[in-house]
């Protein structure tokens, strides 16, 4: 094969080759492009979205740039020295300087120098404490000033930065107002308070006026109810009170009392001294009176020498109390000015004697003329009342012969019946009434009878009497079968001017048949001539003396001389009294009294009819 034919089939391959490779490159190219067509067409697409998005970031622009830059109040940005970083239009406006002069120049160069200090303190706790904070300032700007109100934020920028934005407001007109509003009240109250100032005047002549006519008012009013000799309330002012006493009796269920008090021997003493002297001692008497009567009370000048005393929330107990008081004042009376007066005294009780201020009047007015006629100074309502036994309730202490143990006999005691009032209180209560004496003779009498019913035969009954009882009562038998011993106080049976007449009366009783003792025997002063020239039966030694022989040894050694000695010149012997104690029995035994009375032996209480 020559070398022509061997070329050929390799040549054949080298086109086939080729143009198998031109086939391959072909498909390729075909590929890219169609690749490059589709990136073109999103590049189309992205373009397309990013003129969307500029188109919108313009209108987002133009309208923050409307809602910052021409918003109707301004806007600053400052930072930490209040250094202006931006501001809009309308702040610009608010000063009267363009934009760009004010960029970057400290903001409190528009501050009116008297708010310089609001102005960094606002800023200055804006950027310690953050938050929101306002605060009003005046703002002197370029020919303008006008009141602002700062509202400040604090915030962080992309980069870090902190910043304050201020919103600020014009506040002028509000302002404006405030201030002429502040001047209109300002002139108003200065007219107010002249006009008070006027009226305080005006209301201050009144009521001095008033002041003056009440008192007038007043003046006439006690003149009216004031009797003008003794200064008390007149009869006319009684019928107003005693109306309104009624009242309130009725409302609260209390009781009130009148009391009608007449001087006697006064119209002497007017008639002798004369109508000057009877008046300046009727004064006193009606000064005495209203001090006596509680502050309650009401005084009153019924007529001539009589006075009327309205007793408010009392009582019987109380009307014989005030009465009490009133005797005593009046009788101090008499006693200073050296004239006899003697007072009588008639109560009636509301409602008890009557429901009205005449029925009032009428029992008083008789219960009056019932204490005059009669011994008693007071008299409670229009009937008159007798003691009876009723009135007083009888207890026996026993006498104990100290050698046995046994009573000798029993001392009769009174009592009130009802057991509200002491001994003591008793007989102070009919003294005021002017009956005690009446009251003595009932105790004696309704003594012996109650012994007598109780059958204290071959005993002996021990009486306290007084001389005067005594002297009072008309012969009278002792009783059969009953010693009955008189007990007359030692300190009455010595009194000097009497004393001969005393012992003529004890001598009298004594040869009725009567026993004598002397009571209270040591409590005064011994009285050596008494017992001398009495000799009396028996000799009561009273418990003061005892305690203080008790107490005292050397008491007690004089004690027992004197017991000693007296021992001779009593009939039947010394009895000790108030003995409660077995201390106390001893040393009475030690002085030899042999005989004895008190708690220790047994206290004062009925007895049962043998």
């Amino acid at each position: 094969m020559n070398k022509r034919q061997t070329r050929l089939p390799t040549r054949e391959k080298l086109n086939a080759k080729n143009k198998m490779l031109k086939r391959l490159a072909q498909g390729k190219m075909a590929h890219l492009l169609q690749e490059l067509q589709t990136h073109q067409a999103e590049l189309e697409m992205q373009n397309e979205q990013l003129r969307e998005s500029r188109m919108k970031l313009e209108k987002i622009g133009s309208r923050y740039s409307d809602l910052y830059l021409f918003a109707p109040i301004g806007y600053f940005i400052f930072d930490r020295n209040g250094i202006v970083l931006e501001v809009n239009l309308t702040g610009a406006d608010q000063l009267g300087i363009e934009q760009h002069q004010i960029v970057e120049t400290p903001f409190a160069f528009y501050v009116a120098q008297e708010d310089q200090i609001r102005f960094h303190t606002h800023l200055a706790a804006v950027f310690q404490d953050g938050g929101r904070r306002r605060c009003e300032i005046k703002i002197a700007g370029r020919g303008t000033t006008i009141y602002a109100q700062l509202e400040s934020l604090l915030v962080e920028e992309e980069s870090g930065a902190l910043h304050c934005r201020t919103a600020v407001t014009d506040i002028t007109l509000r302002k404006r107002a405030e201030e002429e509003i502040e001047k209109f009240s300002e002139s108003l109250q200065g007219q107010i308070l002249l006009q008070t100032a006027e009226l305080r005047a005006t209301n201050q002549a009144l009521e001095n006026e008033i002041i003056e006519r009440m008192k007038a008012e007043q003046i006439l009013a006690r003149q009216a109810n004031v009797d003008a000799v003794t200064g008390l309330y007149n009869r006319r002012y009684f019928d107003l009170r005693a109306t309104e006493e009624i009242a309130r009796a009725d409302r609260k269920g209390g009781c009130f009392a009148l009391l009608l008090c007449d001087l006697d021997y006064f119209k002497a003493v007017t008639h002798t001294l004369g109508h000057q002297t009877g008046d300046r001692i009727l004064k006193a008497v009606a000064q005495k009176v209203a001090e006596a009567a509680r502050e309650s009370d009401l005084v009153f000048r019924w007529k001539g020498d009589e006075i009327a005393v309205l007793l408010t929330d009392t009582s019987r107990e109380g009307v014989l109390l005030a009465a009490e008081r009133i005797r005593k004042a009046v009788a101090k009376v008499s006693e200073e000015s050296q004239v006899l007066l003697h007072l009588h005294i008639g109560a009636a009780v509301y409602p008890e004697h009557g429901f009205t201020i005449d029925a009032l009047i009428r029992v008083a007015e008789h219960s009056l003329s019932i204490a005059k006629q009669g011994e008693e100074e007071i008299h409670i309502g229009n009937r008159e009342h007798r003691l009876d036994a009723r009135d007083i309730r009888m207890v026996f202490q026993p006498v104990v012969d100290l050698r046995s143990g046994r009573p000798i006999g029993y001392e009769a005691l009174t009592r009130d019946p009802q057991g509200k009032r002491t001994a003591p209180e008793l007989f102070k209560q009919y003294q005021a009434m002017g009956r005690l004496h009446e009251l003595k003779r009932l105790c004696f009498l309704s003594q012996i009878n109650e012994a007598q019913r109780l059958g204290l035969q071959e005993g002996r009954l021990f009486l306290n009497v007084d001389f005067h009882l005594l002297d009072q009562i008309a012969f009278f038998q002792k009783p059969e079968g009953i010693d009955v011993i008189l007990e007359i106080s030692e300190r009455e049976a010595s009194q000097g001017r009497h004393f001969e007449r005393h012992l003529a009366l004890a001598e009298k009783w004594r040869a009725r048949g009567f026993q004598i003792a002397i009571d209270d025997f040591g409590a005064g002063s011994v009285s050596f001539p008494l017992v001398g020239k009495l000799v009396p039966d028996y000799i009561k030694i009273d418990r003061c003396t005892l305690l203080q022989a008790v107490s005292s040894p050397k008491v007690r050694r004089f004690l027992n001389e004197l017991v000693s000695a007296f021992q001779n010149y009593t009939t039947r012997g010394m009895i000790a009294e108030g003995i409660e104690t077995e201390q106390e029995l001893a040393v009475v035994r030690e002085m030899g009294v042999e005989l004895g009375q008190g708690f220790l032996f047994g206290r004062p209480q009925a007895l049962m009819p043998a």
